[in-house]
């Protein structure tokens, strides 16, 4: 008897402690754009935000300084392979350098002329403009009737005269079985593929080398999207901003159609990887005390930047802007979600 209540006892325990381990949260889902990891138990609050740097501003000027460019750092990197560029925010497809590099073109503004080389006739259709200097069509054929323009039959037979009579070309031929005379045919020529695969290098430099100088300077591409998540995380018992992803974006005063254009998105896991590879290489330029500049991997890491929040995480995925019908207002409501995540962040430790 007491066999039996000690194996129902043990039978017991058994079967709480495996509902015990189902409800358990499984505490291994890591974000993999995390530059630290922040395992998803361990999250109690979280937003996500996108920031607008404009690096023309005095704050952001430091990572924009010059030669010191972050995008001319950027751009270098992709165009040596060293980091992934990404087609679209999400991440779904990556970018070949030379897509790269067609997103960084100027736009064809095309050769213009002034009033008075369009009234000469520059730029014009030679045939419509009266210009016969550079026509290259041949004059009309002469008819028969006219004795003068008559151009001379060609002969079919060669000419026998005194100096000599035309020597006739020797064909080397050859005989079948059959005695049937076969033409031998030329071999072909001899197709070096060095010097082909040469030219072939030469040209695609030489295509490279024009894309290179069409492209817009990294003191150009002067703004930056950030996206990012606000964290409070219980284990460090501190607030993180996760910084995911940012995007280089071309002014809207740079492009025709008025409007600002995304060249490519980057992982900024990548990017901290790359800053922190050579510290002294990537700097936040210190105008205070040159001495001690800064890396730009740390420079984001204590918020040295001024990004203003331009949307949040929303059911209907739309910016401030859109929301609230203006770029003033819009800028407003960034400065009140700022106190809010600043006064959320206060009362989290007051008691």
């Amino acid at each position: 008897m007491k066999k039996l209540i000690g194996f129902l006892g043990s039978v017991a325990l058994m079967a709480l402690g495996v509902s015990g381990n189902a409800q358990e949260k499984d505490t291994k889902g890591i974000n993999p754009l995390s530059v630290r990891e922040i395992s998803d138990a361990d999250i109690m609050m979280k937003r996500t935000l996108w920031r607008r740097l404009d690096l023309r501003e005095k704050q952001n000027q430091p990572m924009f300084s010059v030669g010191n460019e972050i995008t001319k750092y950027i751009m270098d990197a992709v165009k040596a392979g060293l980091l992934d560029a990404y087609v679209d925010a999400d991440m779904t497809k990556k970018m070949a350098t030379a897509d790269f590099g067609k997103a960084l073109q100027m736009p064809n503004q095309g050769q213009t002329m002034t009033e008075e080389e369009l009234k000469a006739g520059f730029g014009t259709d030679p045939a419509k403009a009266g210009d016969t200097w550079g026509d290259t069509k041949k004059p009309a054929a002469k008819t028969a009737d006219d004795p003068w323009g008559a151009a001379p039959k060609k002969e079919t037979q060669p000419v026998v005269d005194d100096w000599g009579t035309p020597v006739k070309k020797k064909t080397t031929t050859t005989k079948n079985k059959k005695g049937q005379a076969i033409a031998k045919v030329p071999p072909a020529p001899k197709i070096d593929s060095t010097e082909i695969k040469k030219k072939m290098a030469e040209d695609a430099a030489a295509v490279a080398q024009q894309m290179e100088d069409n492209q817009w300077f990294a003191k150009d591409v002067a703004i930056l999207e950030m996206k990012e998540d606000w964290i409070f995380d219980r284990k460090r018992s501190r607030l993180m901003y996760d910084i995911q992803t940012i995007t280089m974006i071309l002014p809207s005063e740079l492009n025709p159609g008025g409007i600002e254009k995304p060249v490519a998105t980057f992982k900024y896991k990548d990017l901290d990887k790359l800053f922190r590879s050579d510290p002294k290489k990537f700097i936040w330029f210190n105008e205070y005390n040159t001495a001690q500049h800064k890396n730009l991997a740390d420079a984001f890491d204590l918020r040295l930047f001024n990004g203003r929040i331009i949307k949040t995480s929303n059911p209907m995925d739309r910016d401030l802007i859109t929301i609230y019908g203006g770029e003033k207002a819009a800028l407003w409501k960034s400065i009140q979600l700022e106190n809010e995540l600043m006064e959320l962040e206060h009362g989290l430790w007051e008691y």
